[in-house]
């Protein structure tokens, strides 16, 4: 069972990528007390019921960093809640938290908390000092690096794991890039494009570059047994040597996921997440139960999404281990929509997946597949 509580609609940054860029002015609401228990409850309820074996809360936002003594108020809440309903769960049943934090609100005091509970920390950050700070500033255009970088060390010995955003500004000097955040001691890093509509074919031929320079990277790494994992390449490489579906791999849209605004509206992907009414592909309210959510039925536009392939799509390959075909939250902040595929994304996926096929095929002439596996 997984949820994504989104605790506050608040942030202390305006990376120029962010999807709610356009409404940070109206986005001030936080998650009441009562919207969390609620939603807890809810969450450990189907784990009792489906005798599931693990429960992840995962704090979003916003900035989630903002409401320190709220997540505390979670962590405290979650495992009372668990405690009294032991006997009712999977002997190897565990409870396990997370956090997507930008970094800069770290203190001494927060690791200690973060550590001590043994959270996951999803941290983005672009880069050294001068690439993050193209697209990650302050609400005053500050750069923001400053306030990470005393604490690379603590997240990169808590084995954190480094989102970076490629934007049109970022791709040349990527790999160098990704190769510093290894240095710094991290052993996950993924990147993911910022598709803003314009990328030209001069920047799909830098990325093309620096794609290559990433998957040589990994490919002498694994050659050496080293058991650092960049998605951008391992997952690709991955699907191609299991023989899933993209979606089936990385995708949590599910009735076993909830995605949970702060007003106790309920999605299936933390990309959709609104505390608007009428927000597209919305399950339900945690308060509500005759909506979908408690019924553990999604709406009918994300079934057709997660059953059917595209029509466009047919005769593509790798559609089955595309972003554009296979990633609801992709197709949604690119086209508005789960039905439509974005071209930008397509280009960007056929670069992608023929460098990674490659690298597969000679890992598994010299190891078989269970080398990255």
């Amino acid at each position: 069972m997984n949820i994504q509580l989104s605790i506050t609609e608040q942030c202390n940054l305006r990376c120029s990528y962010c999807y709610y860029k356009e409404s940070h002015a109206k986005r001030s609401a936080v998650m009441s007390e009562d919207v969390m228990e609620a939603t807890v409850s809810l969450a450990v309820q189907k784990c009792v019921e489906q005798k599931q074996t693990d429960f992840n809360i995962t704090f979003f936002g916003g900035e989630p960093l903002l409401r320190v003594d709220f997540i505390k108020k979670t962590v405290k809440f979650a495992k009372d809640l668990i405690k009294s309903h032991r006997a009712e769960l999977p002997q190897d049943f565990t409870l396990n938290f997370a956090v997507n934090t930008n970094g800069t609100l770290f203190t001494d005091e927060v690791v200690r908390f973060l550590k001590r509970e043994k959270f996951t920390v999803y941290l983005s950050v672009d880069g050294p000092e001068k690439k993050h700070n193209i697209s990650r500033k302050t609400v005053d255009g500050k750069g923001s690096f400053k306030a990470i970088k005393p604490f690379i060390p603590a997240m990169a010995d808590m084995n954190a794991v480094v989102l970076m955003v490629v934007t049109r500004m970022h791709v040349r000097g990527l790999a160098n890039s990704v190769k510093w955040m290894f240095g710094q001691g991290f052993k996950r890093v993924s990147t993911c494009v910022d598709f803003d509509g314009s990328w030209s074919s001069e920047d799909f031929d830098a990325l093309v570059v620096e794609y290559e320079k990433l998957a040589r990277f990994w490919y002498n790494a694994k050659r050496k047994g080293s058991d650092i994992y960049l998605g951008t390449i391992q997952d690709k490489v991955t699907t191609c040597f299991m023989g899933i579906r993209q979606k089936h791999y990385t995708c949590y849209m599910n009735p076993d996921s909830l995605a949970v605004a702060a007003n106790g509206n309920t999605f299936p992907c933390t990309r959709f997440i609104s505390s608007q009414n009428g927000a597209p592909y919305i399950t339900g309210n945690v308060f509500d139960m005759r909506s979908g959510i408690y019924k553990g039925v999604l709406p009918r536009d994300v079934r057709r999404f997660m059953e059917k392939d595209r029509k466009e799509c047919d005769g593509c390959a790798i559609r089955q281990r595309c972003l554009a075909h296979e990633c609801g939250c992709t197709s949604f902040y690119t086209t508005g929509t789960l039905d439509k595929v974005s071209p930008e994304v397509c280009t960007h996926e056929r670069i992608l997946c023929a460098i990674c096929d490659e690298y597969a095929a000679k890992l598994q002439r010299i190891y078989g597949p269970e080398s990255v596996l």
